[in-house]
């Protein structure tokens, strides 16, 4: 409030005390008239309670103003800051008696109670007409009051700046989040025998429930669940339990406890969407992956990462990586939940995409017109979305003719297995030309390595509409074109026209197709020649002895293993497995069986490792991938281990007290 309108309700203060004192003067000027007679008290009482016939007329005495015989003066009462009030207080006039001093205003009084009295109706007093004043009847005082509220004149160009000014900050607060956390959309768009656990309490997930940040969905062993969170969703096996970190749409951060999760991640420019599993994160911008989080026999958990469409990083304590398309990571945890050793890093072989649970998703993607990535081989011939036809290439003398694509491509190429080492054939490359559809990229050249492992390049493309790569292929005799067909890699940027990898042995047609799926079809911009490739098995040399693996045991529940290193060549882990004695098996990777730990290759000890107590058959392997498949170039001998509870304080008997003698 303005100075100017705290000094107009100190002028309304003080009329309002000025009144009050002029009530006052009245009933001292008055005093000897102030208490009624009983006829008129009764008529009056009679008349404000409505009981006065119509026709009555009550007749009261008073004496003839004594001011009108005197000379009236005017009395200018107001204070010099006050404003007038009413129609014009400067006309209003009062008897001088009433300005006079106590003595003078009673000795009118005197003057006035001895002249005669004169008759008037209680009608008359009550009366509202204007001729009163003619009448020569006493008027009541009518009092009005005109409210003035000093306030500036703004300038408009004031105001429009104090509107922009307010849009301004409110646009400021409320997109940069400073009175709303920024939160995404979630929800449960499928739920079956799954539970919702929010602030503590339990309830049954109904599909279409609005989920929120710090939400934990668990699912039963014989549900399942797929949770939205914007684009990106997460698809939940029976068994798994996921908490909603972070609803961030440009940060999701959810935390996988336990169970198997196929995430499909689809985020605005700028965003990441993270997984956590203990100590470790998987984080992905645009892709697909896969995770399974389980208990091991040995008191810790095993996670496996599958990155089947773009890549993966993966980050922890002693964990930095990432997963290219294609590519797999294994980490064992602890009980504290950190690694047990590095993450062994491998190709997906085809009999871990052979699982029901990826097929299942696979299927789901393509109905919705994703890329499938690695899952492309699982499904059946029919694209998912329209591809560009091309003609086939017309075979020359010279040439080997290629057969028509079929309606049931080989999804996974099957290995030739070699019952004799043999020697490694050089790979054959045909060229097939395109005679006509996508452009030429060029000719695709492939170049053997060591072992299974071979590089392929081709040009460069420059042209528009380019979303990547597809290194695509088919058992020779079938035309690779994607989506239909399987592809070992898929490159993002035009500058990434080269890939080394690994190769299952086995016959194959393959080319580089260019991929452009910006307008909501797939469409082959480019593509280079079709060439054969045959893979043949490598030669695998014996697994070799490494002689005794020792275990020590460090009286607390936990285990050090140590064993001789393996020099015979290079390979990609040392793997620490066991079976159950009660399996009757022999602890073998690549037969199946689980592991302790993942050491590297350069190790020769592993631990300490806490093993939940029983009988157990263990040994160390040296892993590779030669042809594919998991091989076992080195291992130890078998060690049978017992392992029983953990010592207690009470177990360690007291000491016996010598005895003293007496003299």
């Amino acid at each position: 409030m303005s100075h100017r309108q705290f000094d107009d309700m100190d002028q309304l203060d003080q009329l309002a005390a000025e009144l009050s004192a002029a009530g006052r003067l009245a009933r001292i000027a008055l005093a000897n008239r102030e208490t009624p007679e009983p006829a008129f008290a009764d008529r009056l009482r009679a008349e404000l309670v409505r009981q006065l016939p119509e026709s009555g007329h009550v007749v009261v005495e008073i004496a003839p103003a004594a001011a009108a015989a005197t000379d009236a003066v005017f009395v200018e009462r107001r204070q010099s800051t006050r404003p007038f009030v009413g129609p014009d207080r400067r006309d209003a006039w009062v008897p001088e008696s009433l300005a006079a001093s106590r003595s003078d205003r009673l000795r009118g009084a005197q003057v006035e109670s001895a002249a005669p009295r004169r008759s008037i109706s209680l009608e008359d007093l009550l009366s509202d007409e204007p001729e009163a004043d003619d009448a020569g009847r006493p008027t009541p005082l009518k009092p009005a009051m005109r409210w003035h509220i000093p306030a500036s004149v703004m300038p408009s160009r004031w105001i429009a700046a104090g509107l922009a000014a307010c849009v301004a900050a409110a646009s400021l607060f409320y997109a940069g989040g400073f009175l709303w956390a920024v939160r995404g959309d979630a929800t449960a768009d499928q739920a079956v025998a799954a539970t919702l656990v929010r602030g503590g309490s339990s309830s049954l997930l109904i599909a279409g429930t609005e989920l929120r940040q710090g939400d934990e969905i668990r699912v039963g062993a014989g549900g399942q669940a797929t949770i939205t969170v914007d684009s990106s969703y997460a698809r939940m096996a029976g068994g798994s339990d996921l908490k909603l970190e972070s609803l961030d749409p440009k940060h999701v951060v959810l935390d996988q406890i336990t169970g198997r999760v196929y995430h499909r991640v689809a985020l605005t420019a700028g965003g990441d969407y993270k997984v956590a599993t203990a100590t470790v994160t998987w984080q992905a911008t645009g892709t697909a992956f896969d995770i399974d989080r389980h208990l091991t026999s040995g008191g810790g958990e095993q996670v496996r990462g599958l990155a089947l469409y773009d890549g993966v990083d993966v980050h922890g304590p002693q964990v930095d990586a990432t997963l290219a398309e294609g590519m797999s990571a294994t980490i064992v945890l602890a009980a504290d939940g950190t690694p047990a050793g590095s993450p062994a890093i491998e190709p997906i072989t085809a009999q871990t995409l052979a699982d029901d649970w990826l097929i299942s998703n696979a299927g789901l993607d393509a109905h919705l017109g994703l890329p499938l990535g690695r899952l492309a081989g699982l499904m059946s011939p029919e694209p998912t979305a329209e591809p560009t036809p091309t003609a086939e290439p017309t075979p020359t003398a010279t040439e080997q003719p290629t057969a028509p694509p079929t309606a049931s491509p080989t999804p996974v190429p099957t290995p030739v297995p070699t019952p004799e080492p043999t020697a490694v054939p050089e790979p054959v490359v045909t060229a097939t030309p395109t005679t006509s559809g996508p452009a030429d990229l060029g000719a695709l050249t492939v170049t053997k390595g060591s072992g299974n492992s071979y590089s392929f390049s081709w040009p460069k493309y420059t042209g528009s509409g380019f979303s990547y790569y597809k290194l695509v292929y088919e058992n020779w005799g079938k035309t690779p074109n994607y989506p239909g067909s399987p592809y070992w890699v898929c490159n993002t940027t035009p500058d990434a026209n080269s890939w080394s990898g690994s190769i299952d042995a086995g016959d194959y047609a393959a080319r580089v197709q260019v991929v452009d799926e910006s307008g909501g079809k797939t469409v082959i911009r480019a593509q280079t020649n079709v060439v054969r490739l045959q893979a043949a098995s490598v030669s695998l040399p014996p697994t070799v002895d490494l002689g005794v693996l020792n275990a020590t045991d460090n009286l607390d529940g936990t285990y050090t293993f140590s064993w001789t290193a393996y020099t015979g060549g290079s390979f990609s882990y040392y793997k620490l497995v066991y079976e159950p004695t009660s399996s009757g098996k022999d602890p073998s990777y690549p037969g199946g069986s689980q592991y302790w730990a993942v050491p590297g290759t350069g190790d020769t000890s592993a631990g300490p490792i806490a093993i939940t107590p029983g009988e157990y058959r263990v040994r160390i392997q040296a892993i590779g991938y030669p042809n594919g498949p998991a091989y076992a170039y080195a291992q130890t001998s078998i060690l049978t281990l017992s392992v029983g509870p953990a010592p207690t304080p009470t177990d360690t008997p007291a000491p016996t007290p010598t005895p003293t003698s007496t003299l």
